[in-house]
């Protein structure tokens, strides 16, 4: 087994309080891990590096880092909510005129429908008629030679 990778001489391997690990350190100081690392080397920011197998894990004390505000989302603007609130109305105003002209499209489509049923059933009783005409004989007469 290989000999854990030993920190450079001066920088710490065990912490004595809380600690923060060197990424999210580095996030809450806004710079690049490397240059947090040349910081804790340089005594700059309190922090060291524990020994590990195939690399140092860095730390900084969270005492040395700024607190991590959480990132409120800002605001509305009142004017913007009521902008919003237009737009709403004006839309749903919108779909209530498509919906109207959808019903009214459809009652049309009903009363065509009856229309033409109604037309089909008056060519029908035309036909049945006429069928009626041809199948008849003219005089009553005619019944009684069949």
């Amino acid at each position: 087994m290989t000999q854990p990778k030993q920190p450079p001489p001066g920088v710490e391997t065990a912490p004595q309080g809380p600690v923060v690990p060197l990424q999210e350190a580095a996030t809450r100081l806004n710079k690049d891990p490397r240059t947090v690392i040349r910081a804790i080397k340089a005594g700059e920011i309190r922090g060291g590096a524990m020994p590990r197998p195939e690399r140092l894990r860095w730390y900084v004390y969270a005492a040395e880092l700024p607190t991590a505000a959480p990132v409120a989302a800002p605001a509305p603007a009142a004017d913007a909510v009521v902008e919003d609130l237009r737009a709403q109305v004006v839309s749903l105003s919108e779909a209530n005129r498509l919906l109207i002209a959808a019903q009214q499209e459809l009652l049309d489509a009903d009363r065509a429908t009856n229309d033409a049923a109604e037309k089909y059933r008056a060519v029908a009783r035309s036909y049945l008629d006429a069928l009626a005409q041809f199948m008849t004989p003219g005089h009553l007469g005619d019944l009684a030679d069949l």
